[in-house]
Formats: structure tokens, C-alpha cells, sequence
């Protein structure tokens, strides 16, 4: 009986359409696997087990399809026919097995099993592990619940909350949990142990605030989280225009049930009156509460009732700090730096000036140094003076950290210093995006990986610059793994994010991101967009020069983001390029751009009252 070929024989014996069946029913199940098990929330330990064995069966069923489809003409053969159909039956496991593993790396790195694995992971990490427990001295201060005073009107509750909360961050003894994570739980039905595991507090201080015109009535209350026990509760009545005199007592009356140290503060001095006028207070709190927001008619409303405030009192110097803080949430996002950059930093120096005991005024005014001005001496004594100030300050320890991330580089001290900011203030997804950013330039993707899984479960909604388990795969060169992120799991981008459209130009889709490109060019001509993001996909689209302008021109409009662009991936093409270089070395040597022809407010007067 003539031999026939080897692919013929794979063909008689129905090779070639057990293979192809195999491969469509296993390409179906991973398929399931990849789309229904984040959704029923099934382990990851699951879903890797039914991968391996869509994987491994492969081989087998090679072999099993040459040894049971035996054409009949076959079936009495000689003792070397057996031989050779043995040896070909070797080859064939030895064929699906290496086609299995090829098949499961190209799954894992480019299709939906690696995200069915993350999300797998995320899943499982639904409920967050409880943070890092405090010590016995700390207290998280909760927004006051206003008493028939309705959602507008509980700025007051807020307020007054916000207020005691900065006095008593100003002990160096006392742990306190930071505004973010202290305000999640206005109107919180949980009770103080619950709330306490949460925040990984000891200490809870909550109340009730009534109003009623110039009559204010509040009732305190001081929790201990572990033990449930009431440690201090009183009921105050007092005008409106005595206010922070009232916030001081109620200090005064926890630092004594807390049994705290003040150091070199002096008693009865933790809350220090703002302002003689009560009307410019209450406008100060209305503006702090709007200040805190981020979209830009809150923001801009929260301008037009500071300067009310000042209007009435020229010398408050929160109400001047509150202002840099507004004019920082609209620069970058709605407006050009450099067209606010005077009034932005004229405020902050006038809150340093009226009081250089306010640790708002230094924070600002130190982040205005490092992001705007590119004074980095400036930036570090001002940050570090806010945290002498205000040792439980968790934003000027994540501020101070990403000072040693841009400036020093050094990525090391930079994640010592966010992670007492993320301590402080557990619940707040900006630190542990901005750790992620120090674990990348480390080059710990695991670590980088497990904070931004961390920030979207602390918010799942957070996309500023872009999602941050997409923006690890890019840092890592997973461009394709970054477009799933955004097409399969359906992350949503934050405004003129140029992440998407990167990664998409990285991935092969230049269609796509030029299609973004031509977007943010178009609305650029009438609002402002940053320029960074712009040289970033040009960068990827490979065009250097197009790539160069734009940053250049977001180094004259003064972008927060171009002092941080030696270290992002997304301008790693431009790296080596000698212009890229001189840029980077002008903005290392604190050079300032020329100036903008920008219409910006004017600056305050240094010497105005």
C-alpha cells in the first residue's frame, strides 16, 4: 500500500477539522471567560484554571483526533506503519503543545485574558483591606449635619467642620484624617466604629449645627471608635459673629479629652480669628465650600464670593488663600496658566503676607512655585513650612512627594512621603495615582499596577489625565492592553485626555488618534486646551517636530504637566532629541518662558489692606 504524504494523512485522518473545531469552541469559552466572570465577580484563581485547560487540551486533542479517525483502508497495517503513525502522533502533541503556549502568550499580553485577570483582581479586591490603623492620638473630624438648613445651606456645617479640622492638624501629636476622606461620610447613616475601621482612625469628633439668623446652636460629640464609648459631648450656644471663638473652645474641650500635647501652640489659640466681620466669615465659607469643587462655574462663582469677602475685609487671609486654591483648580484645566498666573500668585503671597502662620497660604503658594514658576527653592522651604505648620496636612506631605518625584527624582523619598499622605487621608484617589506615578519611574510595575487598581476602587469615576490602570500599561509599553482598557472595559476618559488616543497611535490605530488630534487642534482656536497633551500624540504618531512646537508652547503658557515630561512615557519618543533635551534642561535650570501675551487679572499690591 503507497505511503501518502504527511498532510494528506493528517487530512484522512480529519486532523485539520478536529484543530479548527477545537480552536473555534476554546476561542468561544476563553471569550466567556473574559466577558462573564468580572460580572459575576467569579475568583481569579477560576478563571486561570479553565484557561490552562482550554489551553492543554489542544494538544491532546491533536493526538486523540490522529488516533481515533483511522481511515478503514487502514485499519490492518504493518508494524512500521504503526511505527511511523506513533512517531507522527509525538509530533502532533508536540505541535499543539508549542501552538497552546504561543497562543496563550498572545492571549495574555494582546487579548481579553489579561483583563479578565485584573479585573479578576480588582474584584477580589472590592473591599478595600481597612487603612494602615492610626495611633491612640487620632481623630477624624466629620462634616457637621445641618439641622433644617438644607444641601446650600450646610456649607455652614462643612464650614465649621473644615475649620476645626485645620485646628487641630496644626497639633504635632495628633493624627488627623484629611478633608477628603473625612467629608465621604457626610450624612453617613454608618456608625463611629464602622466609620472608624474605614479611616483607620481611633478618635471621631461629629455634631449638629442649628442656625437661625445671628444664632448659632451646636452640638459636639468626641467618639472612641474602638470601644464605642462617648468620650466628650456639649451643647453651645453663641452668635455667628463669635464663631471662631467658638470653634476654639470646642478645640480646646478635645484636645483636653484626648489628653493631647499642643507643643509650642499656645492654649486657647487653635482656631485664631480670620476676621472681625462675620458677614466676610460667612462668605468665606460659602467660597470654601465652592472652592473644593471642580468644575469651572463652581469654581468661578467660589472667585466672584472670596472677593466679597475680601471686599468687606481686605486683610483675611484665608479668603486670599481660598482664591489661589480656585485660581489652581481653573488653571491647566479651563484656563491658561500663564493668563492667571499673577492673580493666582499675587493671592497666595498676599495670604503669606497677612499671616505666615496660615498653612493654606504656604501650600499654594509652594505649589504655584514648583508647577508655575518653576522656583524649586521657593517650592520645597514653602511646602515644608505648610507641614511645620500643619504636621497632619496630607496634602503637603503628596505635594512635598511630588516635588521629590519631579524635581529631585528621586522616586524613593517621593513614596515615603505620599504614603503618610494616603495614611492621612485614606480615602482620597489622588495619592495613590500620584505614588503609581513614582512606583513607574522606580520601574515596579506590580506596585505601580496594584495603586492604580487602588484608585479606581476608591473612585471608580477618576480619570484625571486619563485612566490609571491604562496609563500602567502604557507606562510599560502594553499599548494594546491600554485601547482594551478603553474599548472593553469601557474606562471612561477624562476631558481632552490625550492617554486614549496615545495608545492608540502606539497600538497601530494612527487613524484613530489623529481623529483625537485634530479634535483638540480644533478646540483649541476657541478654549484653551493644554499643549502637552498635543505634543504627547504627535510624539506617538511619531512627528518629532509638531511634537517639540506644541510643548514648546506649553512651556510659554507655563502647563503644570511640563515639568514632569522627562519622566512620562508618553514623551519617550522624543527622548534623545536634542531639542527635547535643552527643553528639559531649561526647565531643570528654572528658566522662565517668555512671557505671554495673555490677558491675566491683575496681581493684588503687595502693600494693599
Amino acid at each position: 500500500m503507497p505511503i501518502p504524504g504527511f498532510l494528506q494523512e493528517l487530512r484522512r485522518h480529519h486532523v485539520f477539522r478536529v484543530a479548527a473545531t477545537y480552536a473555534v469552541v476554546g476561542w468561544l469559552v476563553i471569550q466567556v471567560v473574559a466577558v462573564i466572570f468580572p460580572l459575576l465577580q467569579f475568583p481569579s484563581w477560576l478563571a486561570r484554571v479553565i484557561v490552562v485547560l482550554v489551553l492543554a487540551g489542544f494538544p491532546l486533542a491533536l493526538v486523540l483526533a490522529w488516533a481515533f479517525q483511522t481511515p478503514r483502508d487502514e485499519r490492518h497495517v504493518s508494524a512500521n506503519m504503526r511505527r511511523r503513525s506513533l512517531r507522527i502522533g509525538f509530533t502532533l502533541g508536540v505541535v499543539g503543545v508549542l501552538v497552546a503556549l504561543l497562543g496563550g502568550a498572545v492571549w495574555w499580553n494582546f487579548g481579553p485574558i489579561e483583563h479578565t485577570l485584573r479585573d479578576a483582581q480588582a474584584d477580589s479586591a472590592e473591599a478595600l483591606p481597612p487603612p494602615q490603623p492610626l495611633g491612640p492620638d487620632s481623630i477624624a473630624v466629620l462634616p457637621l449635619a445641618m439641622q433644617g438648613g438644607g444641601a446650600d445651606g450646610n456649607y455652614l456645617g462643612k464650614g465649621i467642620s473644615e475649620e476645626l479640622l485645620n485646628a487641630l492638624s496644626r497639633i504635632p501629636d495628633l493624627e488627623v484624617i484629611g478633608r477628603t476622606s473625612s467629608f465621604r461620610f457626610a450624612d453617613s447613616n454608618l456608625g463611629a466604629r464602622e466609620i472608624g475601621q474605614q479611616l483607620g482612625v481611633r478618635n471621631l469628633l461629629s455634631g449638629v449645627v442649628q442656625r437661625s439668623g445671628n444664632e448659632l446652636r451646636i452640638d459636639m460629640e468626641l467618639d472612641d471608635t474602638v470601644t464605642g464609648e462617648k468620650l466628650w459631648s456639649n451643647q453651645y450656644d453663641e452668635k455667628m459673629g463669635n464663631l471662631f471663638a467658638l470653634e476654639d473652645r470646642i478645640s480646646d474641650a478635645v484636645v483636653k479629652a484626648l489628653q493631647v500635647k499642643l507643643g509650642s501652640i499656645d492654649a486657647g489659640k487653635l482656631v485664631p480669628a480670620g476676621t472681625a466681620d462675620p458677614e466676610a466669615h460667612d462668605l468665606y465659607l460659602q467660597g470654601a465650600r465652592l472652592s473644593w469643587h471642580t468644575d469651572e462655574a463652581g469654581l468661578e462663582q467660589a472667585l466672584v464670593v472670596f472677593e466679597q469677602a475680601i471686599a468687606i475685609d481686605p486683610n483675611y487671609a484665608a479668603a486670599w488663600a481660598g482664591m489661589a486654591r480656585a485660581y489652581v483648580y481653573l488653571a491647566d484645566v479651563y484656563r491658561a496658566p500663564s493668563s492667571i498666573l499673577p492673580a493666582m500668585r499675587g493671592a497666595a503671597e498676599k495670604s503669606v503676607e497677612l499671616n505666615p502662620d496660615l498653612a493654606e497660604g504656604h501650600l499654594q503658594l509652594g505649589y504655584i512655585a514648583m508647577s508655575y514658576d518653576l522656583d524649586f527653592a521657593k517650592a520645597k522651604r514653602e511646602l515644608e513650612l505648610a507641614l511645620k505648620l500643619r504636621p497632619s496636612l496630607a496634602e503637603a506631605h503628596a505635594l512635598l512627594g511630588f516635588y521629590l518625584l519631579r524635581v529631585d527624582r528621586n522616586p524613593d523619598a517621593a513614596r515615603r512621603q505620599l504614603h503618610v499622605a494616603e495614611k492621612l487621608d485614606p480615602l482620597n484617589p489622588w495619592f495613590p495615582r500620584w505614588e503609581a506615578y513614582a512606583a513607574i519611574a522606580q520601574g515596579d510595575e506590580a506596585a505601580a499596577m496594584k495603586l492604580a487598581l487602588r484608585v479606581n476602587r476608591l473612585d471608580p469615576h477618576f480619570a484625571y489625565n486619563g485612566d490609571a490602570v491604562a496609563m500602567v500599561d502604557g507606562a510599560f509599553g502594553r499599548w494594546q492592553a491600554c485601547v482594551d482598557r478603553y474599548t472593553r472595559q469601557r474606562a471612561k476618559p477624562s476631558l481632552d485626555s490625550p492617554q486614549f488616543a496615545v495608545c492608540q497611535a502606539h497600538a497601530g490605530e494612527a487613524g484613530q488618534a489623529r481623529a483625537t488630534l485634530e479634535k483638540l487642534l480644533a478646540d483649541a482656536r476657541h478654549r484653551y486646551v493644554d499643549r502637552t497633551y498635543v505634543a504627547a500624540i504627535y510624539a506617538a504618531l511619531g512627528d518629532k517636530g509638531d511634537a517639540m512646537a506644541q510643548l514648546e508652547q506649553g512651556y510659554r503658557d507655563r502647563s503644570a504637566h511640563i515639568n514632569s515630561i522627562w519622566m512620562n512615557a508618553w514623551y519617550r519618543p522624543l527622548h534623545g532629541d536634542p531639542r527635547f533635551e535643552a527643553l528639559v534642561a531649561r526647565i531643570r535650570a528654572g528658566e522662565q518662558p517668555p512671557a505671554s501675551d495673555s490677558n491675566a487679572p491683575p496681581a493684588p499690591e503687595s502693600g494693599s489692606t
